[in-house]
């Protein structure tokens, strides 16, 4: 099948992104302090409730980093992340 010059391809319109505000936000520890921990992203419950999208803006590296990450409450206070011990 060969398209002809007067065919012209269909154009999609791009869809208008809805703004929402993040359900969690993604941290690791990242020093050896109570209070050393980072934010790496973002993540939002799925609009069908299967699970989430994250968004990692970093990722963390050296010994004080174990592999685990976190999604706690957008706004919770730095006093409120749970210990390292807990998963």
């Amino acid at each position: 099948m060969s398209a002809t010059t007067s065919e012209r391809p269909v154009v999609r319109k791009a869809r208008e992104r809805e703004v929402r505000e993040p359900d969690f936000v993604v941290r690791a520890k990242t020093g050896p302090g109570r209070k050393d921990w980072t934010t790496l992203g973002y993540a939002w419950a799925r609009e069908n409730g299967g699970g989430f999208s994250v968004k990692l803006n970093a990722l963390p590296i050296g010994t004080e980093w174990g592999g685990v990450l976190k999604l706690l409450p957008p706004f919770a206070a730095e006093d409120d992340i749970p210990d390292e011990g807990h998963v």
